[in-house]
């Protein structure tokens, strides 16, 4: 019987045997390790873990204790290093790894990125598959002014609809694959779009201060 070890997986204990743990723990590094000059490795890493800490949770066959097998259909799901272009230091130690059948779920949440108000339209939206929330929008708006009931199934929407925080929660959104090749491709996506949005505030103030000036 291997001996036991209790770790903290993306915010999560886990009891985890051994050899589960140390084929857990280069698997880690080996992301680590090619995230670590990228923009937000950090949080890349940390969405990972949380990411393969879900899984675990969500095991049909969920037992108290994480084996080996378990790890191996985790690094299915998620993609081995090869997968998303990262250099192991043994490749050998990936092939037993199988073939996932892991069956991916949409998550109705709240698109905070696209939001107007509080991003119910648009997670509304990207949980449908419709590309433009504006659709979404006019319907509700429609409602609204329609029927009257438009106001209160937005309020309850938004209460009971979670906001979609990580690169992971974006994914499950939209109803794409999450692994570490997506995880990664949405936090670039994201950083991008903050960066634009830095970009056009900033000419905002440029512009608002060469107002201000000229009419010193």
């Amino acid at each position: 019987m291997n001996d036991i070890k209790n770790i903290n997986l993306g915010g999560v204990p886990f009891a985890i045997d051994m050899n589960a743990y140390y084929a857990l723990e280069d698997y880690l590094t080996d992301i680590e390790n090619h995230f670590s000059n990228a923009n937000g490795a950090q949080e890349i890493v940390k969405d990972i873990e949380s990411r393969i800490a879900e899984i675990f949770k969500e095991r049909p066959d969920a037992l108290e204790v994480v084996a080996l097998k378990d790890v191996h259909e985790a690094i299915a799901v998620m993609g081995t290093p090869e997968d998303f272009g990262a250099e192991s230091s043994d490749d050998e130690k990936y092939d037993d790894i199988p073939e996932t059948e892991w069956i991916f779920g949409k998550k109705m949440m709240r698109d905070e990125e696209n939001a107007l108000i509080g991003g119910v339209c648009s997670g509304l939206s990207a949980y449908l598959g419709i590309d433009d929330p504006i659709w979404v929008r006019l319907g509700m708006a429609g409602l609204i002014l329609g029927m009257g009931v438009g106001f209160g199934l937005y309020i309850i929407l938004w209460v009971v609809m979670p906001a979609a925080k990580t690169a992971s929660d974006r994914l499950a959104m939209r109803g794409d694959d999450i692994n570490v090749e997506n995880i990664s491709k949405e936090m670039e996506r994201g950083m991008e779009t903050l960066t634009e949005s830095m970009n056009k505030f900033g000419e905002k103030v440029t512009e608002f201060g060469d107002k201000f000036t000229k009419k010193g």
